[in-house]
């Protein structure tokens, strides 16, 4: 008798890991199929007032993903972020570059590739996968932190508020898994030469933004159908840092630029001289310095096209329009 309920249990238990064992087949699908967001790299240990780079990555599995959008937070008590850089990142369209809020211990972006990131490129030596560079430093003063209090790791982790959005113009969210990272502040010893992840990028930086064009158009749905101007580029290496407007008059036209009245600027930029008898100069400027300038001379269009104004947008609209309400959503989520 105990032989046969011996038995009749090791065939219970062996049905028990055949249903399990089901499961995780029937489900594996969908996890090798769930795309990743994860920081790279994932652990370290760091000395004190030493700046430190963690790449935002995304693993696509196999999915072309057309847009993303992406909440970290760290603990703003153990660890600063000095900077942030989208420079080598394979989104081309920024709604909102990677920004700091070191109020909250928060950084978020969102972007999007048209056409979508359908994986790393054969032959490409590189990840290729990179969304954004975020720089780190634990402060000075844990220089004196006890042995103990060493033990007090930085956790760095994603909300639930990421998410990534299929390229198959239906604009399905993406199912997504989020890989965050710890961080551990570790004391000077020894004779340590101070690296500085964040200053090395810029030092290695000699490369201008790439050349762009100026737009101007007219649209009553922006400004009240007045004169605007449209202008974006990137910047492969450490990335823009900001743009710069003048609008130069005839008279300043004979000074040097640095003399021009440069204002910090975004496009859509509201022109103050709706005359458009003045050169529109717009320069971009990386996180090293470097700068690229551009130029708008052409006299004003004879007429008011709206339609010119899409098409300038065109790349934009493109995104919008393929990631459907979802990535509409992504968008009024973080520009509200």
């Amino acid at each position: 008798m105990m032989r046969e309920e011996k038995r009749l249990g090791m065939a219970a238990k062996g049905g028990f890991i055949i249903f399990t064992m089901a499961l995780i087949l029937s489900a594996s699908p969908f996890f090798a199929h769930a795309a990743q967001i994860y920081l790279d790299p994932a652990t370290g240990k760091y000395p004190p007032g030493v700046t430190f780079a963690v790449n935002v990555r995304l693993d696509n599995q196999n999915q072309c993903i057309n847009a993303v959008a992406a909440d970290l937070t760290y603990p703003s008590n153990l660890l600063q972020a000095v900077g942030a850089s989208n420079g080598d990142s394979i989104l081309s369209l920024w709604i909102k570059s990677p920004t700091i809020y070191s109020n909250y211990g928060l950084i978020s972006f969102v972007g999007g590739l048209p056409g979508g990131y359908c994986g790393r490129v054969a032959g490409d030596p590189g990840l290729s996968n990179n969304l954004a560079t975020i720089y780190f430093r634990f402060p000075t003063s844990t220089t004196s932190i006890s042995t103990s209090s060493m033990l007090q790791s930085a956790q760095l982790s994603f909300l639930s508020s990421t998410q990534a959005v299929l390229n198959d113009g239906l604009g399905t969210l993406a199912p997504l898994t989020m890989a965050g990272a710890t961080y551990i502040p570790h004391p000077l010893s020894g004779q340590y030469v101070s690296i500085d992840a964040m200053a090395n990028a810029i030092a290695s930086d000699t490369i201008t933004p790439e050349p762009f064009t100026i737009g101007v158009y007219q649209d009553p749905t922006i400004f009240n159908n007045a004169w605007f101007a449209v202008f974006s580029t990137v910047d492969k290496q450490t990335g823009i840092d900001h743009y710069e407007v003048a609008e130069v008059s005839t008279a300043d036209s004979v000074k040097s630029q640095d003399q021009w009245d440069w204002v910090r600027a975004v496009s859509p930029y509201l022109i103050k001289n709706q005359g458009l008898n003045e050169v529109i100069a717009v320069r971009a400027i990386d996180m090293a310095g470097n700068t690229r300038f551009e130029e708008y001379t052409a006299p004003a269009p004879a007429s008011t096209k709206s339609n010119d104004w899409e098409l300038a947008m065109l790349p934009y609209l493109a995104l919008i329009g393929i990631s459907g309400f979802a990535i509409v959503q992504i968008i009024i989520r973080f520009l509200l």
